[in-house]
């Protein structure tokens, strides 16, 4: 089947290049020429474990074109995924203009019936709006079906050719099939398959990254909790999370989530309801906890420190997530901000973030090194911000060995607490402290 992308971004590039994967014909198409032209060389404009493999070889097997021409790749495909970016547009309101945008150019090369399946991250009631939005440019037959993604940024081609489930947000019957067509691969696997109308689909997707920002933000506050009581937050996470109904999923505490979906939707989700003339206190009170954590980590290192300004922090860590170079939204960079305003020195490292956070923060007192011994070097402390399993083998004595003082603070719990203080760290983790330390200080 002759398939087009719009989109060339996180989502819609894996899209692209895993349905190319399931045997269809797919035109990836974006307006930016020069990114369609890097995409022709082979050249990914991100970081996905995988995806430039499999970009590659459904390119070389002419399953695969990327195109800046979208008149074209809407004329020839039957079905238009659009994953054009949401991006927050500020006050919990996504900017859609790009999306709607979109439907006017689909809409002035309309030919012959299609289905238009919209896989950005939308409101609730954008589906019917944007409909009307393109049916009042043409004359053509077409149908609008609502399938948000699911895909996790690090596992993201996984999650596409493994989901849990596919959500598809339609009333039209023609539509709904033609879909299953495009994801017969997937019923092999016996996927399960949620058919619901627009909106339905649309709630579902918000209402999901509520809930999955909410067990981040809670366990959390168990380990700041731990922190004041002495407790493990990982004993207690590990109970929580046998009671089959929590799941020991996302209860991993740390600086904080980040990245392009939780923080937005959340916000977004909130900003609807107060649109409605809803209440949701627990959805608004999310995005204010998880924004606490941050300044927190500050204050307990500068309690070990004293002042920061004239120190030097070593962060091991830049992206939002491991197994990505996507720094939106990262604590990681919010918390570099912090210790730059507070006067510290800052010496960073990341295996694959260094040039993201870079172009999106710079400053005099700021410098990015290509591995993390260089960037301990001379450092009054280190802190881990991501967990990265390049961390998690690093030689701890070699890692002090080069620091001018042994602070390690620990925000992900990467390290044994324990080790670290045989490695001779003054060692800082998450709701946990050394057996052989008391963590009053910390």
């Amino acid at each position: 089947m002759e398939l087009a992308v719009i989109g060339m971004g996180r989502v819609g590039l894996v899209v692209a290049a895993c349905l190319a994967d399931f045997g269809h014909h797919v035109w990836g198409a974006d307006n930016v020429t020069s990114k369609v032209a890097d995409l022709e060389k082979g050249t990914m404009p991100f970081y996905e474990p995988g995806l430039e493999e499999l970009a590659h070889k459904n390119q070389r097997a002419g399953r695969l074109s990327y195109t800046d021409d979208l008149p074209s790749a809407v004329r020839r495909a039957s079905a238009i995924f659009l994953a054009v970016g949401t991006e927050d547009g500020g006050e919990g309101k996504p900017n859609l203009g790009p999306l709607f945008q979109a439907g006017e150019e689909i809409a002035h090369c309309l030919d012959a019936y299609k289905v238009l399946v919209i896989k950005s991250t939308v409101p609730v009631g954008t589906a019917a709006r944007w409909r009307s939005h393109v049916q009042a440019r043409t004359r053509a037959a077409f149908d609008v079906v609502s399938n948000p993604e699911f895909l996790r940024e690090g596992a993201a081609i996984d999650n596409f050719m493994r989901p849990d489930r596919v959500i598809l947000g339609s009333t039209s019957e023609k539509a709904i099939h033609l879909l299953r067509e495009i994801y017969q691969h997937l019923y092999l696997l016996e996927t399960p398959f949620v058919i619901v109308d627009h909106e339905t689909a649309e709630l579902i997707k918000y209402a999901t990254n509520a809930f999955l920002a909410t067990k981040v933000t809670f366990i959390n506050e168990m380990a700041t909790l731990c922190e004041a009581t002495g407790a493990d937050v990982h004993a207690v996470a590990r109970a929580m999370g046998l009671d089959k109904r929590i799941g020991p999923k996302f209860l991993h505490p740390g600086p904080g989530f980040g990245g392009s979906c939780l923080p937005k939707d959340t916000r977004t989700l909130a900003e609807m309801a107060r649109g409605l003339g809803c209440s949701l206190p627990l959805a608004e009170s999310i995005p204010q906890s998880n924004r606490a954590i941050v300044p927190q980590l500050v204050a307990r290192l500068e309690r070990k420190l004293g002042a920061l300004r004239g120190k030097t922090v070593a962060v091991l860590g830049l992206s939002y997530k491991p197994f990505t170079d996507d720094v939106r939204e990262s604590p990681a960079l919010e918390f570099v901000r912090r210790l730059l305003e507070a006067g510290a020195t800052v010496r960073a490292h990341d295996p694959q973030a260094n040039q993201e956070a870079a172009r999106n923060l710079t400053h005099a007192s700021l410098s990015f090194h290509d591995s993390p011994f260089v960037a301990c070097s001379g450092a009054d402390a280190a802190a881990i911000l991501t967990e990265w399993n390049e961390f998690r083998s690093l030689d701890l004595k070699e890692l002090r060995r080069p620091m001018k003082g042994g602070v390690l603070l620990d925000a992900r719990n990467v390290y044994d607490p324990d080790e670290a203080v045989a490695a001779g760290f003054d060692y800082m983790g998450r709701g946990r402290a050394p057996r052989r330390t008391e963590c009053a200080a910390g």
